[in-house]
């Protein structure tokens, strides 16, 4: 690449051409240098102290992004320069990525790897489809508005199918509750009541009843959800009394737990004098603790919110969110009602499959064709082999390992991450015993028959 004064080769462009050139003759895992996204519910600690750094930081560490999306694309550790993981995959897209991929998906990763690290809720929000999000992603063009405008819902054209696999106790909303259930729900708070009686038992009439709430004007969301904030605070026990971190240890009664959540999101976002109408979906939704190892799957359209806790998050590469309260960022009720779908019902939380010849390989499988995730436990002194038949992105949770390809090595210490390459024959391996993350897509053929002690 040239640069402006004269066409004089610009010396830091053409390291990175070169970098891709001698990599792409020779694809191998490498590792990646991943970025960190410091959205305000964001835990101090679990993030930097999984990647070795300094804790509690100064900032909140919400998200830590390791895959190829524009808005954070992860940086691939090369010689003799650092090169984006979206860059470096356009350069040869059938030799990362593998055949079949590029075939359905096209010439860029079709998934987004993260790990959530959340110690407040988050916002009540919504995913698009596909054609949703291709017809938003043109109207938003269309009204002018900027890729980072934080006006903009959809920042890319793709839908964002995700499962979270938690690493913690986790808390989240997770689509809408069972009709009856939200009825009674709303029965027991006079001031919701006349919203209870509107119920006619079918999912139109919960979809108007939470279309007109979410439409009112703020003056009428007061003179509901006011008397509902005093009644929680006499339910439960106050969510920051005598503790240091409000997002954890809610009380374990279901109803008292709805109230903490409650009364810890007015608390974080009602503005003086008023309350958020994101609120009333702390009554709505399905309140959901998952344990370690547990996972939860949102297709389009599903409301949620997660309340506090980390995990593994693997979605489609996408980065569109509808938001309906519970932020400071920008919200649009309009919007959200547009993708939202109603499926009343009480969800399922997912436990991994465990292949038979390992028993510390656990894979979670999600019905889209973008995704899957796979946990590899090894060990002290063992060994498995790995034959990716497409991209793979890898992050070590404990302990070291090291992957030994026919002719690389790579070795990878608790917060590293890697790419690795759809084909080739590989070992992976540790001495001391690892956790690792794996997160690929369904076709990303794996033989996790493990060897050692």
């Amino acid at each position: 690449m040239a640069a402006a004064n004269g066409g004089v080769p610009d010396p830091a462009q053409q390291r990175i051409a070169a970098a891709i050139a001698a990599y792409v003759a020779r694809p191998h895992p490498v590792a990646l240098c991943c970025g960190i996204q410091h959205y305000g519910w964001g835990d101090h600690r679990f993030i930097p102290e999984l990647l070795g750094a300094p804790a509690p930081a100064a900032a909140p560490q919400a998200e830590l992004w390791i895959g190829a999306h524009p808005d954070l694309p992860a940086a691939v550790c090369l010689r003799p320069a650092k090169v984006p993981l979206d860059r470096l995959i356009a350069a040869a897209p059938e030799a990362l990525l593998g055949t079949a991929t590029v075939q359905r998906f096209g010439n860029a990763l079709p998934f987004l790897f993260k790990v959530l690290a959340a110690a407040t809720p988050l916002s009540i929000q919504v995913h698009p489809n596909r054609d949703q999000a291709a017809r938003g992603f043109a109207r938003e063009d269309r009204l002018g508005l900027a890729l980072d405008d934080p006006k903009r819902c959809y920042r890319d054209r793709n839908h964002k199918p995700e499962l979270l696999v938690a690493l913690t106790d986790f808390h989240a909303l997770r689509g809408f509750r069972p009709l009856e259930e939200i009825q009674a729900e709303l029965a027991r708070w006079p001031s919701l009541a006349d919203l209870a009686t509107r119920l006619d038992g079918t999912t139109d009439g919960l979809r108007r009843l939470y279309a007109d709430f979410m439409r009112l004007p703020q003056p009428a969301v007061d003179a509901l959800l006011g008397p509902v904030v005093a009644q929680a605070h006499r339910r439960a026990p106050d969510p920051t009394e005598g503790r240091a971190d409000p997002g954890t240890d809610p009380p374990t009664d279901p109803e008292q737990a709805r109230c903490h959540w409650l009364l810890q999101a007015h608390r974080r976002f009602s503005p003086a004098g008023h309350y958020d109408r994101g609120l009333l979906s702390l009554l709505l939704l399905n309140l959901l603790h998952l344990r370690p190892g547990e996972a939860i799957f949102l297709p389009a359209g599903a409301l949620h919110s997660y309340l506090a806790g980390t995990g593994l998050e693997v979605m489609a590469n996408s980065n569109n969110v509808l938001r309906g309260g519970l932020t400071d960022k920008h919200i649009d009720v309009e919007a959200l009602l547009e993708v939202l779908h109603l499926d009343p019902h009480a969800p399922e939380i997912l436990t991994p499959s465990i292949r038979a010849d390992h028993a510390g390989w656990h894979s979670y499988e999600p019905p889209v064709a973008e995704l899957a995730l796979h946990r590899l436990r090894l060990a002290p002194g063992a060994t498995a082999p790995l034959q990716p038949g497409a991209a793979m992105l890898g992050l070590v949770l404990d302990g070291a390992v090291e992957l030994r390809g026919s002719a690389s090595r790579l070795r990878l210490k608790r917060g590293g991450s890697c790419l690795i390459p759809a084909g080739g024959a590989l070992c992976i391996s540790s001495g001391e015993g690892a956790d690792v993350a794996l997160a690929t897509t369904p076709a990303g053929v794996v033989s996790p028959g493990a060897v050692g002690a």
